[in-house]
This record gives structure tokens, C-alpha cells and sequence, in this order.
């Protein structure tokens, strides 16, 4: 049962890795970036428990732990059915993803306090919108709270009024739908399981596509959008700190071919695939759990019958001395 609850699992998982990024193509960038950021953390969250649960029997034996719990360490030991070698290995593979998350989850706050280091001091001309004077054609957008356009005047200079208001409004895309936050999400989840890194670069492209798409309708121009954000990439040289949104980001190329057609089309059928292998994750997960609970179970429960008899025994001694004494005092 554990064994095929956890192949179900992994099946899951790379179905999952597998199937993102071409959900990404087929959805809106927004129903895309929202669907792959929460599947992602309930992946990731999925397998960390997996893994974990697998590991927990034989590391409950351990003396130490042993020590802590009702339980019997000899009685876990013949009642686990993970071998040692694959309880190893779990344990192994759970400290990788704490110490992955631990280390992304760092160098992604630190790269926040930069970015809020970077423009603390630097004026800005309008609500949000920063112009720094430099003729390094340059512009991002740094995440909320109070989250700011930065841009250049090398770049303003380089760029016509209506590539301009395109690019502003592509960057104020960044900023008013958290993109840096969805993204950060998918960092940590494929931190946790490295096949998520497929989904994390989908939903950085996603990002892209979903402020593309905002900037096309505010300015009424497809193909005044396209040609804004290729001319972009031509002239910006990635400069901007970490976790910092910029137009030039994900994939050039196929944002502007996707500017070029149509807007996309809500479509069920990935969705209802998406939601299908989710459910096949979280099915596993639980069916793993409910076996570690029993394994945990058994084992208490022994230890507790073997606590529980003589209590017992001396009872029913005490009883019935007593009634033998009081029917030898009638």
C-alpha cells in the first residue's frame, strides 16, 4: 500500500512538471500565473510531507526521539514497511529541501532589502515613478508595499511618447498585481521540490505575458505593445537587483509573438487536467499518512496494553481478595 501511494505520488509530481508549462501557453497569463503558483505550493507541500512521513518511523526509533514518544521503538521497527535504506534516504532528501528553502528563502529577503536599499533615497517625480539620470537604458519595477517604477532617462530618451506610456503601464502591471510576490511563491516551492523549476520559470514568463497584456489594453495597441517590449529588450543590459520586475524579463520572443495574435482564450480542459493530477498529490499524500498513523498506532497501542494488563490484573486481585475477605467475615 505505502509503496504504491508513493509511486502515485511521484507520478503525480512530474506529471505536474510536465504538464505546467504548457498550461502556461494555453491559459491567460493571469489564470495561468494564479493556477501554476498554487499548484506549485501544493506540490511542493505535498511531497515534503511525503517524504517526511515516510522518514518518520525510523527516525522515531531512534533513541533519542524514542525517548519522547508513547511509542514502542521495537515495535515500529517490525511494523514499518519502508526499509531502512529508503527511511535514509527520505530523511536525507527532506533535510536537501529544509536547507534549499532555508537558503532560497534568504537570499530572496535579502534581495528584497536591497531592492528597497536600491531606491529609498530616490525621488520620485510622480506617485510611484522614479527617474533616475543615467544614459544606461534601464527600467522595474520594485515589489509592494509601496512599490515603485524605476526607469531611466537614457531609456525614456530612447523610446518614443507612446512606447513610453507602454512600457510605464507594463511595469505598473508588475506593480499592482504583486507579480514579485507569485514569483517568489514558485521559488520557494521548486526550493522544496527541484522538479518544480520547470513551473517557476513558467510563472516568471507568465508575470511577463499577464503585464504584456495589461499594457495592450490600456494603450489600445497590440502591435505598438509588441514592438515597445522587443525594442526594450535591444536596448536594456539586465542591471536591476534581484526580485526586481522588469519589461525585458521571460521569454522576448514569444511575447511578442503572442502581442501579435489574438488575446488568449479561457480554455477548461488544462485546468481540469491541472486539477486532476493536484487531486492524484494530495490522494497520495493522504494514503501515506494514514499508514504512518497506523504504523504509529500499533505501536502505541501495544505499549499501552502492555502498561494496561497487570494495572489490571492487580485490580481484579484487589477485588477479589477483598470480596473473599468479606465473605469470610459473614
Amino acid at each position: 500500500m505505502t509503496a504504491a501511494t508513493t509511486l502515485l505520488a511521484v507520478v503525480a509530481w512530474i506529471g505536474f512538471a510536465v504538464i505546467a508549462p504548457r498550461l502556461a501557453r494555453r491559459l491567460p497569463p493571469a489564470a495561468a500565473t494564479a493556477a501554476l503558483a498554487t499548484g506549485s505550493l501544493i506540490i511542493a507541500a505535498s511531497s515534503i510531507a511525503v517524504i517526511a512521513l515516510l522518514a518518520a518511523p525510523w527516525i522515531a526509533q531512534l533513541p533519542e526521539i524514542a525517548e519522547l514518544g508513547p511509542w514502542s521503538a521495537p515495535k515500529l521497527r517490525s511494523g514499518n514497511p519502508v526499509p531502512v535504506a529508503a527511511a535514509v534516504v527520505c530523511t536525507a532528501l527532506v533535510g536537501a529541501a529544509l536547507a534549499r528553502l532555508t537558503l532560497t528563502g534568504w537570499q530572496r529577503v535579502r534581495a528584497i532589502v536591497v531592492v528597497r536599499r536600491y531606491c529609498r533615497h530616490l525621488p520620485a517625480t510622480d506617485a510611484n515613478l522614479v527617474v533616475v539620470d543615467s544614459d544606461q537604458p534601464d527600467a522595474f519595477a520594485i515589489p509592494p508595499p509601496s512599490g515603485r517604477i524605476v526607469v531611466t532617462t537614457g531609456l525614456l530618451r530612447a523610446l518614443s511618447a507612446d512606447e513610453r506610456r507602454v512600457l510605464l503601464a507594463h511595469e505598473q502591471a508588475h506593480v499592482d498585481h504583486h507579480h514579485a510576490w507569485w514569483v517568489l511563491a514558485t521559488d520557494l516551492a521548486a526550493a522544496t521540490n527541484p522538479l518544480l523549476r520547470s513551473s517557476a520559470q513558467a510563472v516568471r514568463h507568465a508575470v511577463e505575458r499577464w503585464a504584456d497584456e495589461d499594457a495592450a489594453r490600456q494603450v489600445g495597441d497590440r502591435v505598438l505593445t509588441a514592438r515597445t517590449i522587443a525594442r526594450a529588450a535591444l536596448l536594456v543590459t539586465p542591471t536591476q537587483p534581484a526580485q526586481a520586475m522588469t519589461a525585458t524579463g521571460g521569454n522576448v520572443p514569444d511575447r511578442v509573438r503572442a502581442l501579435m495574435g489574438a488575446p488568449p482564450r479561457r480554455r477548461l480542459l488544462p485546468v481540469l487536467g491541472m486539477a486532476t493530477i493536484l487531486a492524484l498529490s494530495l490522494s497520495a499524500s493522504a494514503g501515506v499518512d494514514s499508514r504512518t498513523d497506523t504504523v504509529f498506532d500499533r505501536a502505541s497501542l501495544t505499549q499501552a496494553r502492555i502498561g494496561w494488563a497487570p494495572a489490571t490484573t492487580t485490580a481484579v486481585n484487589h477485588i477479589g481478595v477483598s470480596h473473599g475477605n468479606g465473605n469470610r467475615s459473614r
